[in-house]
């Protein structure tokens, strides 16, 4: 099954969550990250206000490794509006999600998940963060060199992109966030290596970046509403954090929790990978 995402435009986020302040088109670090994990890529537009892609966006549609889904949308509330990018983006993916064979997820340039809310229910959910731990290509690295990358090292990428998976879906089937390395976490602990490796090779100037992935759990829902503070959570539902030590790369970690968050309204009552945020690391490695 293909693997899709859909981006928004580059933001700040105002005032705790009240509000957006836009930065222009996709930040292009993230577009190069986004390039190498994901399949499909859809940056959509919408009637009311255009914000385009930029230049990188547009060779991408070219090349057919992404799209522009146009959404239409016939009015916008006052409170709407300031949120058009995520309310696009939603829009989006719930069109994309009717697509058989396709698995779609959203992706938000920030450490804050914003559903607008419209689109939104309230969710249990695992958040997996791997911090500091993934080099990706600076954005002034061209993007058919990335491509030519991605594609002579495919099986280097998709073993990272497994071994992320297979980490967030253990935790949810088992309902028990490891409190020790094991099996899944020492793969993904080679795995991470062997693609950093891979991509030091390359030359490209690179940035580390921390990625969190946001997973829907079907047992850890609205019910549990009343465990909000860890110190009411069980054992098996409390943060944990783990130390790694992938080469090159200085001190990276793994993170899980649990938390309630606003996600998409039409997501299936089953297990789904959501959402994945991206967090800006400026130092060169």
């Amino acid at each position: 099954m293909e693997r899709g995402i859909i981006i928004t435009p580059n933001y700040s986020i105002l005032n705790n969550g009240h509000g957006l302040q836009m930065n222009g088109s996709v930040e292009p670090i993230n577009l190069r990250n986004y390039l190498l994990f994901w399949d499909k890529i859809d940056y959509p537009t919408n009637n009311m206000i255009h914000i385009g892609g930029g230049h990188d966006v547009d060779f991408l549609i070219q090349e057919g490794i992404a799209k522009s889904t146009a959404v239409q949308f016939r009015e916008l509330r006052g409170v709407q509006n300031g949120f058009l990018p995520l309310a696009t983006q939603m829009a989006a993916y719930e069109e994309n999600n009717e697509v058989e064979n396709e698995e779609w997820s959203i992706a938000q340039p920030t450490a804050q998940l914003i559903v607008p809310q419209q689109y939104a229910k309230t969710q249990g959910c695992l958040e997996f963060e791997l911090y500091n731990a993934i080099q990706i290509p600076t954005g002034d690295v061209p993007l058919p060199e990335v491509i030519d990358f991605k594609n002579k090292r495919l099986p280097e990428l998709l073993a990272l992109r497994d071994a992320m998976d297979s980490i967030v879906d253990t935790v949810v089937a088992s309902q028990d966030i490891p409190k020790r390395k094991n099996k899944a976490i020492n793969k993904l602990h080679r795995d991470l290596n062997d693609f950093n490796r891979v991509m030091k090779e390359t030359g490209f100037k690179r940035v580390k970046r921390s990625l969190t992935a946001i997973a829907t759990d079907p047992w850890f829902g609205v019910s549990n509403a009343m465990m909000l503070g860890n110190g009411y959570l069980p054992e098996n539902y409390q943060p944990y954090m783990q130390g790694l030590n992938v080469a090159a790369l200085g001190a990276c970690a793994l993170k899980f929790s649990y938390r309630e968050l606003g996600v998409g309204r039409n997501i299936p009552v089953e297990y789904k990978h959501f959402a994945y945020l991206s967090s800006i690391q400026k130092e060169l490695v």
